[in-house]
């Protein structure tokens, strides 16, 4: 199968990359450096021209603050609404199936409950609005469109410069240098192991899936950024002291989703949030 996965330097596009070339598919893995994202009638032209089976866009702008800025705005839709209808409208045209990852961040998190595939999203940030708008032009494109909902990655850092360290690293060097931490103990979420999400991702495409929108999260029941933190200490033998606190201790330009747990109904379950944390801590021990 060949395979064009673009953003392939970031954190989730390295896990793909790996993912999809170790089960023995050709890959072509692009980045900033091999095509411009919002270069558009060049991103057409690639899908048209490379006979791709699957074409999987890891690309997004993930400054969620940064997208409040009006200057910045246009930058964040480009790459998170626009870029994936041009793709998937390019993949219907070109006969390939295509892939977009996407966000709780677009519900709003006003749901007495867990959000499933078939809710309406209703965003909160521009951010979210802007993902939404992403997922309605892949769904509507007319072709074999998958939109894959994740919440709160965390595994290795990517290739790329502009990739950044996963909230796991940042927390457990928190925690190893300062002597008390407070945490939010809000946005009540499903963080993601990367490896994971890559590995379901590959079994959706090669396997007997409909086009639509799935829920690709780590098992485990929604926790907060505070119970995270919980569990990572835990498993990393770390004794800071944690204070939980609202959101409104930090404050910051985009509002961001109280509760939005992702409930998996149309996908086998990923492995637990715990053994994958322990996975991925195990590496970075190694």
């Amino acid at each position: 199968m060949k395979v064009l996965i673009l953003g392939a330097k970031g954190n989730l596009g390295v896990q793909l990359t790996n993912v999809f070339g170790s089960a023995g598919h050709e890959v072509s893995a692009y980045d900033r450096e091999e095509i411009d994202a919002l270069d558009f009638p060049a991103v057409r032209a690639l899908v048209r021209s490379g006979g791709w089976d699957v074409v999987m866009n890891a690309v997004a702008w993930n400054d969620v603050d940064g997208a409040e800025d009006p200057d910045k705005r246009a930058a964040c839709w480009g790459l998170n609404a626009e870029l994936p209808r041009v793709l998937a409208e390019a993949c219907a045209l070109a006969e390939a199936s295509c892939v977009h990852f996407s966000t709780d961040y677009v519900f709003s998190g006003a749901k007495d409950g867990d959000y499933d595939e078939s809710d309406e999203p209703d965003p909160i940030s521009e951010y979210g609005r802007s993902m939404g708008a992403g997922e309605r032009g892949v769904l509507s494109a007319g072709g074999r469109g998958f939109v894959c909902r994740t919440s709160k990655l965390f595994g290795p850092a990517g290739a790329s410069a502009a990739a950044k360290p996963s909230f796991v690293e940042v927390i457990m060097k928190a925690g190893r240098t300062k002597p008390e931490l407070k945490v939010v103990d809000e946005e009540l979420g499903c963080p993601t192991y990367t490896l994971d999400l890559a590995r379901a991702a590959h079994r959706l495409v090669t396997g007997d899936f409909e086009p639509g929108v799935y829920h690709l999260v780590s098992s485990g029941p929604g926790v907060t950024w505070y119970g995270f933190t919980q569990d990572i200490f835990r498993e990393a033998g770390i004794n800071t002291p944690l204070q939980p606190v609202p959101m409104s201790a930090f404050p910051r330009p985009a509002a961001r989703p109280k509760s939005a747990v992702l409930r998996n109904t149309k996908f086998p379950p990923l492995r637990s949030r715990d053994e994958a944390l322990r996975e991925f801590l195990a590496d970075i021990v190694a």
